[in-house]
């Protein structure tokens, strides 16, 4: 059997919880490279495979200048850790959740090896997207939409209010720049309750989800009526997603379910 041919760059998601999520494909990908970059901010004896604890790992963070523009900042840390594969191969970005799950890095990295003719692998990780439904314990089935908040506003998307919603990026929201020297609270999301409030009343129950990462531990979960959204703390908003439930749940086609019913 001829050898597995190996990537020159692996995008790898940890997970939400380290080292809970580590999974074995992860620890394999990592196992094989000659160098990493990460955003992982647990100490590296926490996830790396043991016969790795010697190896360098660069922080891609200190690559990100406060106040820069978002997009600026994954452009540049993209852009160095394509350059570095002139020196090592294969190379690993290491990242939290699920790579190919709003983490822009990452796709800039997919982008950029496909102009340059480079080889890489992405290993999935366990996103917030799953760890949300268990903290809130519900069921993604029949249907949920997901949406990043600035672009529902942005691009004046209508969500559809017979299926729940959930929005990601909410902490970040109505900025484009990066910004982890201050923490925003509920008043950044006056926009964005301005916004929701032609689609659900005021009164509609939200939920403001955010997953400790840490086993044992509950999830930070905060219900409020959408209308008191901007009234949160800095503390509820950190990091948080926020889930919608269902306003009116949709009417079905009764001869389509009797036809089903026969089949």
């Amino acid at each position: 059997m001829p050898p597995v041919s190996q990537p020159d760059l692996y995008i790898i998601g940890l997970g939400v919880s380290i080292p809970g999520h580590v999974t074995v494909q992860a620890t394999r990908a990592m196992s094989r490279c000659a160098r990493l970059y990460s955003i992982v901010q647990e100490p590296p004896q926490m996830w790396l495979p043991k016969e790795k604890w010697g190896m360098k790992v660069i922080n891609a963070l200190t690559m990100y200048e406060e106040g820069s523009v978002r997009t600026q900042n994954y452009e540049r840390a993209a852009r160095t850790i394509i350059a570095a594969l002139d020196n090592a191969r294969p190379l690993g970005y290491v990242t939290y959740g699920n790579p190919m799950a709003y983490d822009r890095v990452a796709q800039n990295l997919i982008e950029y090896a496909k102009e340059s003719g480079i080889t890489l692998q992405v290993v999935p990780g366990i996103s917030s997207f799953d760890t949300i439904l268990c903290d809130l314990r519900v069921e993604m089935a029949p249907a949920i939409q997901v949406y990043d908040a600035s672009w529902l506003v942005i691009f004046g998307m209508a969500p559809n209010v017979n299926v729940p919603a959930l929005l990601i990026q909410v902490s970040v929201f109505g900025s484009f720049r990066t910004h982890y020297s201050q923490r925003q609270d509920g008043r950044s999301l006056e926009g964005l309750v301005e916004y929701l409030t032609r689609f659900y009343p005021p009164s509609h129950m939200v939920s403001l989800v955010r997953s400790t990462g840490q086993e044992g531990e509950p999830a930070n979960v905060r219900k409020v009526a959408l209308g008191k959204l901007s009234e949160v703390t800095a503390e509820d908003l950190g990091g948080a997603s926020l889930y919608i439930p269902v306003l009116n749940y949709p009417k079905p086609d009764e001869e389509m379910i009797s036809a089903m019913e026969q089949k």
